[in-house]
């Protein structure tokens, strides 16, 4: 069954206490009796609702409702009563109580001083003396309040109270008076959370409560930190970093270093697992960053500093170290490496550094050794390139011990020590070298610029498996480039398209590096339709063609390396058919014709190639579609019958476009003679006035 007294005494625990009293707010006495309650009620709220002035004494509200509510509390329940008065002041009338006059007076006192701290600190001031003085006069007080209760409970006269009423209050009151200033501690500024605590331990009979209100008042904090935290571990490795830290430094850390002011590590396995859990993602953060190849600019030792100040648990502090040590280890690998790169640079020229980086790169699948090599080719390119390496300052080194791994846990591999064997043992041009260019990122795959040896027969159809030649020696083609196809996801657009679309593309990166169209031929390979990326499957194929440059005449190329991947990138035409012996070798559908095409198509119209550009480009018209007339195995049924169903097909597959005229090519009579092809027109669109127009027709 409830106790009113305990209920009332822990709904006024905490900063409100005393603004919640109910003789502060009607300003009544705390021996005021049923009569003078309801007069001063009525005069006060009568005078507030009309707006007249009035004085109000000690009342602390000019809220008529709120003074009502504090007059029907005191003329109420006798036992929530009871509670008010013990935190309101009795003055210096003893005639009827019998207590000794320093009894109010002490009384009075503490509840001033209590009143004014717990005001002072949430006025953002710094009450310490307050509080001291509040706490020394409550364990002066708390003793000899009974003899003062008890004749108040006889003077109430009501039998909900009786003397127990007396012991409920007493053994109620130490929380009550601890409340405060640990709700304080926990919402208040991060720098008096300590301070509060400590001041907390001071009221009387506080051992037996402090530790208990204080545990209750930090669990939601825990709750919270511990959520956050897990959110936060699973962004690791799925989003940038820094912005990962930030909120690790901003948020979970001054988190923790409350909860450390109220329940220290020391004395408390959560908050000391917390510190091993914070540590832990500043590690992984670190690990991340080395992993990227972004280690060296002093963030990820920073990080892992603070880890170490954080960490507790001796096998976390032992896998931070592990760390520290790789990431001191590859600042060192790095200077050597750039050394390496930097004297082949100034003794063979940059195509030669360039040439053995993108080897570098082909050879290892590690994220950090990819993006510094990145970081190199970019320099290079832009003329910056520095062998100097100025990592953040070395610190002391700890021993390495051996790290005991668990699932959250990770480490990071010293992989710039077998770059650099290799460089040391000269082994680059002999090295082995297996290229793929089909892996699902491309970012995985062999670099543009990848010099290729001769392949062996159906090598097509086993594009993971390349045989890499020196590009300082004779080699068969070279990697020009890869080229999205379609965006990711998206549906696969049929085999037909994602050859046209191939070509055109990668003949773009050809006129792009300034290879001759005329002595230079491109070979495109991309992933069937089941490995498409079209978002309802589980591929994570980057629905791109691999662009492979040879000649056309089979010879070898030079000894030097044609292609340019840091060429710029800029939109380029294409010289491509329009009625090749398959569809598959035409320009793609959805691409434009540069030049005008003059009349409707006869034969030799299209004998030549015309040259494609993107849409975006100035362009006299857009092919739209290449549909089936005939199969394969159909004699000539005549000219004017082709015709005729040219028209037909083409109407049939453009919509209505106002302003747009169009072009249809019926079969030309080459495709007639052989009997195996299968027979299709070319529908294309232009302006009805033929001038260039940028965007597709519609």
């Amino acid at each position: 069954m409830a106790d009113p007294i305990v209920d009332e005494l822990r709904r006024l625990a905490g900063p409100e206490l005393y603004r919640r009293n109910a003789f502060r707010i009607s300003g009544l006495r705390a021996d005021a009796n049923a009569r003078t309650t309801r007069q001063v009620a009525q005069r006060l709220r009568a005078a507030l609702e009309v707006g007249a002035d009035i004085d109000l004494g000690t009342a602390t509200s000019r809220d008529p409702h709120e003074i009502q509510a504090a007059c029907d509390l005191i003329l109420g329940d006798p036992r929530r009563r009871l509670v008010h008065e013990v935190f309101a002041p009795w003055g210096d009338d003893v005639s009827g109580c019998g207590c000794h006059p320093q009894v109010h007076q002490d009384h009075d006192a503490a509840v001033a001083a209590h009143n004014d701290s717990i005001s002072r600190e949430q006025s953002r001031g710094t009450p310490d003396v307050e509080w001291s003085r509040a706490s020394q006069s409550w364990s002066k007080v708390a003793g000899v309040l009974t003899n003062h209760l008890e004749y108040r409970v006889r003077e109430l006269d009501d039998r909900q109270l009786d003397d127990s009423a007396v012991a409920g209050i007493e053994r109620e009151l130490p929380r009550t008076l601890v409340q405060p200033a640990v709700d304080l501690a926990v919402a208040g500024p991060l720098g008096r959370t300590g301070v509060l605590v400590k001041t907390a331990r001071r009221f009387p009979k506080a051992e037996t409560v402090h530790r208990r209100l204080v545990e209750a008042a930090a669990a939601p904090l825990y709750d919270d930190l511990e959520e956050r935290r897990t959110q936060v571990a699973r962004r690791i490795g799925e989003e940038p970093v820094d912005p990962i830290v930030a909120e690790i430094e901003r948020d979970l850390l001054p988190q923790l270093q409350r909860l450390d002011a109220l329940l220290p590590a020391k004395n408390n396995h959560r908050t000391s697992a917390l510190h091993d859990q914070l540590a832990i993602l500043l590690n992984n953060c670190a690990v991340d960053l080395m992993n990227r190849g972004e280690a060296s600019d002093g963030r990820a030792e920073r990080w892992l500093d603070r880890a170490t100040k954080l960490v507790i648990d001796q096998r976390d502090r032992d896998l931070i170290d592990e760390n520290r040590e790789a990431l001191l280890e590859n600042q060192r690998a790095m200077r050597e490496f750039r050394e390496q790169v930097d004297y082949l640079f100034r003794m063979r020229g940059k195509y030669a550094a360039q040439r053995l980086l993108r080897q570098a790169r082909a050879q290892t699948s590690s994220p950090s050794v990819r993006a510094e090599i990145d970081q190199m080719l970019a320099e290079i390119s832009a003329g910056t390139f520095n062998a100097l390496y100025s990592p953040s300052p070395q610190v002391k080194r700890p021993p390495r011990q051996p790290v005991r791994r668990k699932r959250r846990r990770r480490r990071r591999l010293v992989a710039w020590l077998l770059v650099l064997a290799l460089i040391g043992l000269g082994v680059w041009h002999w090295w082995p070298q297996k290229i793929n260019i089909s892996n699902d990122k491309i970012s995985d795959n062999a670099a543009a610029g990848t010099c290729l040896d001769d392949q062996p027969d159906g090598w097509l159809t086993s594009p993971t498996d390349l045989r890499g030649a020196d590009c300082d020696s004779l080699h068969w083609g070279e990697i020009l480039g890869y080229v999205a196809i379609t965006k990711v996801p998206a549906a696969y657009p049929g085999d037909v398209q994602a050859n046209a679309l191939g070509q055109f593309l990668c003949g773009e990166a050809l006129v792009q590096q300034r290879l001759n169209e005329s002595e230079y031929d491109v070979t495109v390979v991309h992933a069937p339709a089941q490995r498409w990326n079209n978002g309802k499957n589980a591929s994570k194929y980057e629905n791109y063609a691999a662009c492979v440059v040879h000649r056309h005449d089979g010879l070898d190329i030079g000894s030097d390396q044609v292609t340019r991947p840091d060429e710029p990138k800029g939109p380029k035409p294409v010289a491509m058919d329009l009625q090749g012996a398959k569809v598959a070798d035409n320009a793609p559908v959805g691409t434009c014709i540069r030049d005008r095409i003059d009349g409707q198509a006869t034969d030799g119209v299209l004998a030549n190639e015309v040259k494609i550009v993107r849409c975006s480009e100035w362009h006299w018209g857009q092919i739209f579609g290449y549909p089936t007339l005939y199969e394969a195995g159909q004699s000539f049924p005549g000219e004017s019958e082709v015709n005729a169903l040219t028209r037909r097909a083409c109407a049939a597959g453009i919509p209505s476009l106002p302003g747009f005229a169009t072009w249809v090519g019926p079969p030309s009579y080459p495709m007639w003679e052989d009997d195996k092809q299968v027979k299709y027109a070319v529908c294309l669109v232009h302006r009805a006035d033929n001038k260039p127009f940028k965007g597709a027709a519609k």
